[in-house]
């Protein structure tokens, strides 16, 4: 019987990684006789077809499969166990958000942490990222080969989108969201510093006086940790500051953002960092024009990049530029011929990105990295000798033992008690945090080593342009 296994932060319905989660697994039931998720962290909400798949595991699980992906938003301490699987290795990566976009303080070790730790790439027989931007960034980073990096954009069913809820639907949200009479700039995606949210408040105070009737709507997880949260209430801070607050709304998390993709007569995504922008796709979808920022890979998804035509499926404006984005915004809801075009190319831009789409290529990334794994010279062998299996000095699976006759259980029981009150808030303590330690300045010599890879690349590159400039002359 064959077994593939994805290996996974944690996951929800609703969750970006979470919902590419759910179609990988789909996906792979094509090829492997049993598929299950592993999750570093408890599951939240599953659809139904999942919850009999999907199982918490702890960080030093160890059960084998003939495929091993490693779905990688960030580090999470179940990715390390790419290293010693003995089949098909895939890194998935969905991007890390660089830390000075991040907007706060909190989690940035995390993030800075992650952005190390990409190195586990190297443990992997193919990397897979969503845009070619991604793609980049990963080699960037860890030196990880470009040649080894496919790109398979995420799947978004545009048939989904499409069709507009009843008008008895749309009424009531307008009503409980005080938008009658106004025109609505739409934003959708979790609360973070790199979605540039703040953007999008300066520019509904430049708009206040030219187009009084504009709403923004922030539709988004604003909850999800104290980073989060601390955001949210800044923004709103800055709302009222600007004299906007009852222009700006934000809903938090919702059931589903079809009905709002509706109602919106523009959609805005200000990011700074996108590794894809599934919220584009959608609102394409949907029917509604898109300005986004001429950063991540926004402009690769609105065909902005190597268009034959010259016709992009949305509008662009430099990144950061509160100037340029209300001009483009200006000219979406003052030109209605724009906005029409807008919406046709969008359409048909949101349907290059179909789920059919999605497997035939992932498909074609797991054959590939199956193949690769018969090689019998271990891709990660490229790394040299790691210290990483060293770094983990705890006893897990540790227990108070005695084999003497009749007393040994009560022995056991007294040996338990009389150190537990140490054990577990002192000496665990302690030896997770020198763990912690080992396996961080392990990731680092890796990435010292991916680094030094990349500059070796490098050199030898612009040995061989000298070599034929020589040649050459």
């Amino acid at each position: 019987m064959t077994k593939a296994q994805i290996l996974v932060p944690s996951v929800r319905i609703g969750d970006a990684v979470g919902e590419h989660t759910f179609q990988l697994c789909r996906t792979l039931r094509e090829r492997y006789d049993e598929v299950t998720i592993l999750a570093n962290d408890a599951p939240g909400p599953l659809p139904p077809d999942m919850t009999e798949v999907v199982r918490r595991v702890k960080p030093h699980h160890s059960e084998q499969a003939d495929l091993t992906i490693v779905q990688y938003p960030l580090w999470f301490p179940l990715a390390e166990r790419v290293r010693d699987m003995a089949g098909a290795r895939i890194f998935w990566y969905h991007g890390v958000t660089p830390p000075a976009l991040w907007g706060s303080q909190r989690d940035v070790e995390l993030l800075r942490d992650s952005q190390v730790r990409t190195a586990l790439a190297w443990h992997a027989h193919l990397a897979v990222a969503a845009s070619p931007f991604t793609a980049r960034e990963l080699h960037e980073s860890c030196g990880y080969p470009a040649e080894r990096i496919r790109v398979v954009p995420l799947p978004i069913d545009a048939s989904a989108f499409a069709a507009p809820p009843d008008e008895q639907t749309l009424a009531e949200l307008r009503q409980r969201w005080g938008l009658e009479g106004r025109r609505v700039m739409l934003f959708i995606g979790r609360v973070a510093g790199n979605k540039r949210i703040d953007l999008l408040i300066q520019a509904m105070a430049r708009l206040k006086s030219s187009h009084p009737d504009l709403a923004l709507l922030v539709v988004g997880d604003d909850q999800y940790n104290a980073a989060a949260q601390e955001l949210a209430r800044a923004f709103a801070g800055q709302a009222r500051e600007l004299g906007v607050d009852d222009q700006v709304i934000f809903t938090g998390r919702v059931e589903s953002v079809v009905p709002y993709l509706h109602l919106a007569d523009a959609f805005l995504l200000p990011s700074q960092h996108e590794g894809f922008g599934a919220p584009l796709v959608e609102a394409m979808a949907a029917g509604a024009p898109v300005i986004a920022s001429a950063s991540g890979a926004m402009p690769w998804v609105l065909a902005a990049e190597n268009d034959d035509n010259g016709e992009p499926a949305g509008l662009l404006f430099t990144p950061g530029d509160v100037d340029d984005l209300v001009r483009q915004i200006t000219r979406l809801l003052d030109d209605p011929e724009l906005a029409q075009a807008l919406v046709a190319r969008g359409r048909t831009r949101a349907g290059d990105f179909g789920p059919d789409f999605f497997a035939r290529n992932a498909l074609e990334v797991v054959d590939e990295a199956v193949a690769l794994s018969a090689d019998p010279t271990p891709f990660d062998a490229m790394l040299g000798q790691t210290l990483y299996p060293e770094a983990d000095i705890a006893i897990h699976d540790y227990q108070v033992r005695s084999n003497a006759p009749l007393a040994g259980p009560l022995i056991e029981w007294t040996r338990t008690q009389m150190t537990s009150h140490l054990k577990e808030p002192y000496i665990d303590k302690i030896v997770a945090r020198q763990v912690r330690y080992n396996q961080m300045l392990a990731s680092e010599l890796d990435y010292l080593h991916a680094q030094l890879r990349q500059i070796e690349n490098q050199i030898e590159a612009l040995r061989g342009e000298r070599s034929g400039d020589s040649d050459g002359m």
